[in-house]
């Protein structure tokens, strides 16, 4: 399944989070892939594209357990620049942690989402921040 469209799709929708978002081709600075567009300005924010999954599987059902980080970069040129980042972070953490009606996923039911984070994410430069939020997802769906 692919949790990439609609955890983007929330982050979008979230105009906490996209005030801080410069915008991009009509949209905002969020990507669901890599590499990141070489004009794409910071801060910006990548779903990752690869996950961790376990199952859960129960009598009648199929619950699989996804995991997918959610990044968000910016500069660290200044403590202005380093705040907006960490603010993206906990604004991100906020909109996902225990809501499950955060995200639609096509077909299955979400039972629940846990936000862990934020913690540092790796950068290549000491110019460059970010923050990595964790994104653990139950999905269930009828067999």
């Amino acid at each position: 399944m692919n949790l990439a469209e609609p955890i983007r799709t929330a982050l979008v929708g979230s105009a906490t989070i996209t005030s801080n978002l410069p915008a991009y081709l009509g949209s905002y600075t969020v990507f669901t892939r890599q590499p990141v567009p070489a004009d794409a300005d910071f801060p910006m924010i990548l779903v990752s594209s690869g996950f961790q999954g376990s199952e859960e599987d129960g009598l009648r059902d199929e619950r699989p357990l996804l995991v997918r980080d959610v990044l968000v970069y910016g500069q660290n040129d200044t403590a202005a620049n380093y705040r907006v980042v960490e603010d993206i972070a906990f604004a991100v953490r906020a909109l996902f942690h225990r809501a499950r009606t955060a995200i639609v996923v096509s077909g299955w039911s979400v039972v629940d989402i846990v936000a862990q984070g934020p913690s540092p994410a790796p950068v290549d430069d000491e110019q460059t921040v970010g923050r990595r939020v964790e994104l653990t997802v139950r999905l269930a769906r009828q067999t």
